[in-house]
């Protein structure tokens, strides 16, 4: 079903730049064939997705109906929905793990590098009243008493280097994929 939606969404964005697409055109932007194409308009007609309308003998017009826009608007609707529940995922992960180095008395976490979800840590940090440091991937930082998080945008080589000489610390890269199925032992009250 999903990836007939993403059909979908593809014809609707040609016919946005092209209203009177041919079913070769639509194919083509699709990445299928024209036999594929004609099948899957066919299965759109039934479902109440795609109307067919004559333009001539020779040449048909399809256009999206509302429920196959009902349909895109559903997806998207889905996709933000796991979008949100993926950062919760690791928003709580930060949290466990800013919160138990807190608590065996680390008085700082330092972000070595950059990364996608540094407005997160930053946030944790202030919820848990945690100093945040940010550092180059490269510098020889004080890591005394810190928890040293790696950027998961740096060189993996670059990576490696500080998570081998620094004991304790973790890849940020590491924490969202433990995240993404399920790590989090301890869920944070609600902040």
């Amino acid at each position: 079903m999903e990836q007939d939606v993403a059909v979908l969404q593809n014809i609707a964005e040609t016919l946005k730049d092209e209203p009177h697409a041919s079913q070769r055109t639509l194919a083509k932007n699709a990445g299928m064939s024209l036999g594929m194409m004609n099948a899957i308009l066919g299965r759109f007609v039934e479902r109440g997705w795609i109307m067919l309308t004559n333009v001539n003998l020779k040449k048909l017009s399809y256009a999206i109906t509302p429920d196959g826009v009902a349909e895109l608007v559903g997806r998207g609707r889905r996709f933000a929905k796991r979008t949100f529940e993926i950062a919760n995922q690791y928003n709580d992960a930060l949290y466990c793990i800013i919160k138990a180095a807190r608590d065996s008395g680390k008085t700082k976490v330092v972000l070595c590098g950059n990364s996608y979800i540094r407005f997160m840590i930053a946030y944790v940090c202030s919820q848990l009243e945690i100093e945040l440091e940010e550092s180059e991937i490269d510098s020889a930082g004080n890591f005394n008493n810190s928890l040293v998080l790696v950027g998961e945008q740096e060189e993996e080589a670059l990576q490696k280097k500080v998570l081998d000489k620094v004991d304790g610390s973790m890849s940020v890269l590491d924490i969202m994929a433990e995240a993404s199925v399920g790590f989090v032992s301890e869920k944070p009250e609600a902040i």
